[in-house]
């Protein structure tokens, strides 16, 4: 072969390198593309987002996990789809169309993305998720994002709760309640009805947290909710206030005897016992009504004159309801002005105790008396109890005055017993008292100091106090009895409390509800009333070795049947009214017929 002719295979010889190299170099390239075309896709895939990407045409071409599992669809399926069949989308409850949201990103080549409040509602099964997307043009198409904002939404819907509602009951807050009050006044003016504001105390509350301990307390303020929203329409609203108190907005009232009624209805509701768990409790709420427009037109004002008017329900008798009337801001504010001169009363010792002589049917002689405050008030004069102890028992008042009572009772107790005329001494306790820790170490140093036996003293507690079930009821009983001194269950009867209590604690006494006194009555032809309570609570206290107090006794025909039924004690306006404790003296050393009784009445 020539050298001519060997000339293609020696060009073709060299040129054969450059070419292997450069199909190595376009492999490499192709492998390059292929990497990170694998790691755009992996990084798609890894993205919290879902990733749909879509011709020009708005079909889809592209579906990560993330959007298969929001969208319901696998990436196979939704090749090929329209991206308006994939995404049922709506904006606040609004069916929007994503094919057309993609194609105006297209048309504007700029990024758009949807308002707040945005859901996707999945394929397969309905399940609701709150989204937040965005649409981005590409050269080839377009690529929509979508961010699952669900969990982001809840958080911010409980916040959203909490600053305004109450978290313990779920009831709406003021804040809450004051919108509310806005659009009830906006509506009343159009519609000219009228709205009413009730005003809600639990009585004695505090009693309730103090003995049972605040998780049953919170267990009684979600019951009393319940309760409360169970006596309204949807249309009104109830609200916690704070604390114990809770306010009741009703709108579309057509007279003002519509809101009265609803505040009798609510009151009659909360008079059942509550069932909290071991405890059966008697719970019960004072309730005050303000109308819009008649008392005010202004929700703090309307407030407040609900607020005086459930204080003077509550003074008139605990668990009733009141409508606000001109008097009680007079009303209130001597409230106010008694307990700014209450709060220096002790100190100036403008307190003084008077002794109601209690007569021992059987033996027909005074044995023991009944302490009772009196106030003399330098410009009131002579106060009475009424008029001023239900502000020492709102108040932590009524702990230092207490303390007095006490000392000065054993204070007379020991110089009846100089005189030789021993008396024993009855001192009621609130239930503030009751439950003030050290109250028996306390009263036993009193006893103490003045050297008097126990037994000179006797404890009346009211029957409510012991009924709430408390565990700690009778060991603190079982403390004064330690001191020896006689322990007395007060207005038993009343309320919820049923005769079975009576041998559930350590008391010596027992003491009728004046109502049931009250029913004693001398009938036609002469015949006497045997009041059935009245002989079932005596029948029943004898059989446990107690003694019955009837108080309030105010007619001979009262006090002939009470001797009749064999009750042991009474004492009341028929047979003295309270008196200074020189003038008992006076009384025990007269016969029986100091009294003008009559025992064959």
């Amino acid at each position: 072969m020539t050298a001519l002719a060997t000339l293609p295979l020696v060009l073709l010889a060299a040129a054969l390198p450059a070419h292997l190299w450069r199909m190595a170099r376009l492999r490499r390239h192709c492998e390059g593309q292929r990497r990170r075309l694998d790691q755009a896709l992996a990084l798609l895939q890894a993205l919290p987002a879902a990733v749909i990407g879509t011709d020009r045409e708005g079909v889809v071409r592209f579906l990560n996990e993330r959007g298969e599992a929001m969208s319901g669809f696998a990436a196979a399926d939704a090749d090929g789809r329209g991206i308006a069949a994939l995404l049922a989308v709506y904006q606040d409850g609004v069916a929007v169309d994503a094919g057309e949201q993609m194609r105006d990103c297209l048309l504007r080549e700029a990024v758009t993305e949807a308002a707040r409040g945005a859901v996707l509602l999945r394929r397969g099964d309905n399940k609701r998720i709150d989204i937040q997307y965005s649409c981005a043009p590409m050269e080839d198409g377009a690529v929509m994002l979508l961010h699952d904002v669900s969990a982001r939404r809840g958080a911010e819907a409980r916040l959203e709760f909490i600053a305004h509602h109450d978290t313990l009951t779920g009831l709406p807050n003021r804040l809450h309640f004051q919108l509310r009050f806005e659009h009830g006044i906006a509506y009343a003016k159009r519609h000219r009805c009228l709205l009413a504001l009730l005003f809600l105390d639990i009585d004695r509350f505090k009693g309730i947290n103090d003995s049972l301990g605040h998780d049953v307390g919170d267990q009684v303020l979600v019951e009393f909710a319940r309760r409360v929203q169970q006596c309204v329409r949807k249309v009104d609203t109830v609200a916690r206030q704070g604390g114990d108190e809770f306010i009741v907005l009703l709108t579309e009232l057509r007279t003002a005897e519509d809101g009265e009624r609803v505040a009798e209805k609510i009151a009659r509701a909360l008079a059942a016992p509550f069932i909290i768990g071991e405890y059966s409790l008697a719970v019960a709420a004072s309730v005050g009504v303000a109308i819009y427009p008649d008392d005010d037109d202004d929700i703090d004002a309307l407030l407040e004159k609900a607020d005086l008017a459930m204080y003077a329900a509550k003074r008139r008798a605990r668990g009733t309801s009141l409508r606000y009337a001109a008097g009680m801001q007079t009303q209130s504010y001597s409230h106010a002005l008694l307990e700014t001169d209450l709060r220096s009363a002790l100190e100036l010792e403008q307190f003084v105790l008077h002794y109601q002589p209690r007569l021992d049917l059987k033996e027909q002689r005074v044995t023991g008396v009944k302490a009772l405050m009196r106030w003399k008030h330098p410009q009131l004069g002579l106060v009475m109890p009424l008029d001023f102890l239900p502000i020492l028992e709102e108040s932590a008042l009524i702990l230092p005055v207490g303390a007095w009572v006490m000392a000065s009772a054993v204070a007379q107790a020991r110089r009846w017993i100089e005189l030789g005329q021993p008396l024993t001494v009855s001192i009621n306790l609130s239930a503030r008292q009751f439950y003030q820790t050290d109250i028996a170490r306390n009263f036993g140093a009193i006893l103490e100091a003045a050297g008097v036996a126990g037994s000179c003293i006797e404890l009346e507690i009211a029957a409510g106090i012991l009924i709430d079930r408390n565990q700690n009821c009778e060991a603190i009983l079982r403390q004064f009895k330690q001191l020896g001194m006689r322990i007395s269950i007060g207005d038993f009867g009343s309320g919820e409390a049923p005769l079975h209590y009576l041998k559930r604690f350590p008391a010596d006494v027992v003491k009728i509800e004046k109502s049931f006194i009250d029913d004693l009555r001398r009938h036609d032809g002469g015949s006497l009333e045997q009041g059935a309570m009245v002989r079932a609570i005596v029948a029943m206290a004898h059989t446990l070795k107690m003694r019955v107090v009837a108080g309030g006794v105010e007619t001979a025909d009262q006090l002939a049947q009470l001797v009749a039924m064999e009750c042991d004690e009474a004492f009341g306006f028929y047979l003295s009214r309270a008196v200074a404790p020189a003038e008992i003296e006076g009384l025990i050393k007269r016969s029986q017929d100091w009294l003008g009784l009559s025992w064959n009445v």
